[in-house]
């Protein structure tokens, strides 16, 4: 056994950096104790280390790494084989050409495939390869079968390269590639690989050298004669030489911008360590593709791991679906974690997002993660529920979750969805239906806040009521058509908050469809907060009646 090597929780991006560092040597079958809010390893365990790096990180994000959906493709071709492409189509044409020829091409010429062949002992020239796969156009006159010839010439292509992408070199040195451009990049650059003036080619030397030796060295070093401290680990150090500048969004050149040290004196640097252990952050942080998210629980090295552990696994497993859903994967993660009894009650936990090339930080308070849990019906119908704007399609989910990490009410959010309902119920992949849901999650949100504790009716239920009954007495007088405008003068007096405008409009339209105003409207001059509810779900009403399947789920206007 070799010296012992013990690292403590700091600061949330050091600590993203040890629960990947943990996760690492874990998956390589190293022993890592912990102990509260340390790690303990033995300092041979640093022994290849490089090699462990990569390999963790090509294993855990297997599933969308563009070599493995090379190698994917195999399957389509095996099962056209076997059929003797019987159920070969136009379908399967577009599928080989845009999906597999297109993608095949473009990935195989890319800079870092170029320059991780090299390295990969195997007589197969890919690049030749590369040029063989051809585009295959079907003209109105031809058929399926008089291109099948074409199709077997791009299979047997396709098999070769396919061939060579499972190659374990092929694995290590691709795999590492792609783990570089997708992953590692997001949270350090400029050195190492990621320096665009590394002469090294092979990456797993190129890491070691600049991140591994150093380390090695500084544990069998005698430092008893250092003066300097590290700025994270407080450790002795000969010099000052370690900088942060390599770290996305947290570092800065000290050599040209000492301006931003007290007296134009740096003294921000940290030992070879803790920079090692900053290199770990793209195996503690859970990327999928440009977005990351991190739950900073820092009570305890194990309970970090196990919450970030389960956040990856629900996000990649609901991922492939929608690489929208960052919150999914965190919601069903903290559900899961109380189901097994884990209680947060020392402190409140710090949620990290990396989006938009930045990192933004939320407060996972006890209330917070409190109505998470008491939602969890609520929430989930919601996940397929979007809006589109543009291009561009916004998940409902994500939108409601945002805001209750943000500790902010949803009544503009309410207000908006019943809006572009009105005016653009194309693009608007939801209900009213879903809208009670958010307006239920925002009365748990307000009495978690200290409002409408009072409130012992079911507001939301009465109120949506109220605007059916109306609707149906207007569709009996064949007036419908006069509900639309209607609703937006409702929906422009609960935006500004003028409950004489709305009970006007209201008392009106039950005067013409001969009505009496429901006693749940006594309940609107009580508080702000009961006048918006009550009445966004008396308008959701007034728009259409509320939609649930036979499932008891959701129907969603496609």
């Amino acid at each position: 056994m070799g010296e012992k090597i013990t690292l403590q929780m700091e600061d949330w991006l050091y600590n993203s950096g040890l629960v990947g560092l943990y996760n690492i040597l874990s998956f390589a079958g190293n022993r890592v104790i912990t102990r509260g809010n340390c790690i303990e390893f033995d300092a041979d365990d640093l022994q290849g280390f490089e090699e462990k790096y990569f390999n963790y990180l090509i294993e855990k994000y297997s599933d969308i790494l563009s070599i493995n959906k090379i190698i994917s493709f195999k399957e389509f071709i095996l099962d056209n084989e076997n059929s003797n492409f019987e159920n070969f189509t136009e379908k399967s044409l577009e599928f080989l050409n845009d999906e597999i020829i297109d993608s095949t091409k473009k990935y195989l010429k890319s800079n870092s495939y170029k320059a991780a062949y090299d390295l990969i002992d195997s007589s197969i020239n890919v690049l030749e390869l590369e040029k063989q796969l051809k585009k295959i156009k079907l003209s109105k006159k031809s058929s399926i079968k008089e291109i099948i010839p074409e199709i077997k010439a791009n299979f047997e292509v396709l098999k070769k390269i396919i061939k060579f992408m499972e190659l374990e070199e092929s694995k290590k040195y691709i795999g590492a590639k792609n783990v570089i451009y997708i992953i590692i990049k997001n949270a350090w650059n400029g050195v190492s690989f990621l320096n665009p003036q590394t002469k090294e080619k092979n990456i797993y030397i190129d890491y070691k050298r600049y991140f591994l030796d150093p380390a090695i060295e500084y544990v069998n070093e005698e430092k008893s004669t250092y003066k300097y401290n590290c700025f994270t680990c407080n450790n002795k150090m000969n010099d000052l030489n370690g900088d942060l500048s390599f770290l996305n969004l947290t570092g800065f050149d000290v050599n040209r911008k000492t301006s931003h040290v007290w007296n134009f004196q740096n003294d921000v640097a940290v030992c070879p360590i803790c920079k090692l252990v900053y290199s770990c952050v793209p195996a503690g942080i859970t990327y999928f593709y440009d977005k990351g998210i991190y739950v900073n629980d820092n009570s305890s090295v194990i309970n970090a791991v196990r919450i970030n552990d389960r956040i990856y696994r629900e996000i990649y497993k609901q991922g492939k679906e929608d690489n929208r859903l960052t919150y999914k994967g965190l919601v069903d993660a903290i559900n899961e974690e109380f189901i097994d009894k884990m209680k947060y009650e020392l402190a409140d936990i710090q949620l990290i997002r990396y989006e938009d090339e930045e990192y933004k930080f939320n407060i996972l308070s006890r209330k917070a993660l409190s109505i998470i849990r008491e939602s969890k019906e609520d929430l989930s119908k919601l996940v397929n529920c979007r809006l589109k704007e543009g291009d561009n399609y916004i998940n409902i989910y994500e939108l409601v979750l945002d805001r209750l990490l943000n500790n902010q009410n949803m009544f503009t959010l309410i207000q908006n969805l019943l809006y572009y309902k009105l005016s653009q119920p194309n693009d608007s992949y939801y209900n009213t239906y879903h809208i009670l849901k958010i307006l239920n999650i925002n009365i748990r949100f307000l009495r978690g806040v200290g409002y409408m504790n009072g409130t012992y009716k079911d507001i939301v239920n009465e109120g949506n009521k109220s605007g059916i009954a109306l609707r149906e007495q207007y569709r009996k007088k064949g007036a419908v058509d006069k509900l639309n405008g209607i609703s937006y003068r409702l929906l422009n007096s609960l935006k500004t908050n003028n409950v004489d405008s709305f009970m006007d409009t209201l008392l009106n339209c039950h005067l013409y469809a001969n009505l009496s105003v429901p006693e749940i409207f006594l309940d609107v001059l009580k508080s702000e907060e009961k006048f918006k509810t009550i009445g966004y779900a008396f308008v959701a009403g007034l728009i259409e009646e509320k939609k649930e399947n036979e499932n008891g789920g959701d129907e969603v206007n496609e």
